[in-house]
């Protein structure tokens, strides 16, 4: 009696461990999986394909034969050695360009004037300009001519951002598959009429450089335009002592 007990029991387990194999193997058979490959890519900022248009500098040029760019930054009227003679203006005409696939960007030209020695009165004799109307100042990062002739919008050197007519940073975007412009940020270096031979350094010079920061990156800021506006800041002040 105790064997046939025992035999009945081994049966059953036998049975429920046939029952427990063929669930492990249904749940294996009835499954799904997927994947899914995302292609990342990064941002640029190409150089324009063309020169900006004479006329009509925030525009791209439509000269076909000279096309060629060496970089972002333009100054079409400018030319080199220009002599001083107080009392008239140099043609100098910085712009900025961006490629037809670049990313939309702020823009920055920091000008630096090493023109005139550093003495007192040395403001008043040195070379200055005026900035167009798609430009302004970045506060703290400029040197003005107001406190010697009382004309706002008059400058020496300094940090200046694109605002396209606005109080604010603008954004620089291609359109319509072509490369987009700034603008002047000036037309003419203005030569004081009190400017003499030896208040000049030697080897004199007013250097145009340029910034570019893709307008999707907001960092730790508020927003884009602030963290732009940091970042030049940071890259004006390593020209400024350059």
């Amino acid at each position: 009696m105790e064997n046939k007990k025992k035999k009945r029991y081994g049966i059953i387990a036998a049975l429920l461990l046939l029952v427990l194999a063929a669930g492990v193997g249904t749940y294996a058979w009835l499954s799904a999986t997927q994947t899914k490959v995302n292609e990342f890519t990064v941002g640029s900022i190409d150089k324009p394909e063309v020169k900006p248009d004479p006329d009509q500098p925030n525009k791209p040029g439509t000269n076909p034969t000279n096309p060629s760019v060496d970089g972002y930054l333009f100054e079409t009227n400018w030319t080199d050695k220009s002599k001083m003679i107080p009392g008239t203006e140099i043609k100098k005409n910085p712009n900025v360009g961006i490629g037809k696939d670049s990313d939309p960007s702020y823009v920055f030209i920091y000008v630096k004037n090493a023109i005139v020695k550093n003495e007192d009165g040395a403001l008043a004799k040195t070379p200055y300009f005026s900035i167009g109307n798609g430009w302004r100042k970045v506060d703290g990062d400029f040197t003005g001519k107001a406190e010697t002739n009382g004309t706002e919008g008059q400058y020496v050197s300094g940090l200046f951002v694109y605002t396209n007519t606005t109080n604010a940073p603008a954004v620089l975007a291609p359109s319509g598959g072509k490369a987009a412009y700034t603008g002047e940020l000036f037309s003419t270096v203005s030569i004081p009429n009190t400017l003499n031979s030896t208040d000049v350094v030697q080897n004199p010079a007013m250097t145009v450089s340029c910034y570019i920061f893709g307008a999707d990156q907001k960092g730790d800021k508020a927003d884009a335009a602030n963290n732009a506006l940091e970042q030049a800041k940071t890259w004006a002040a390593t020209q400024a002592q350059a």
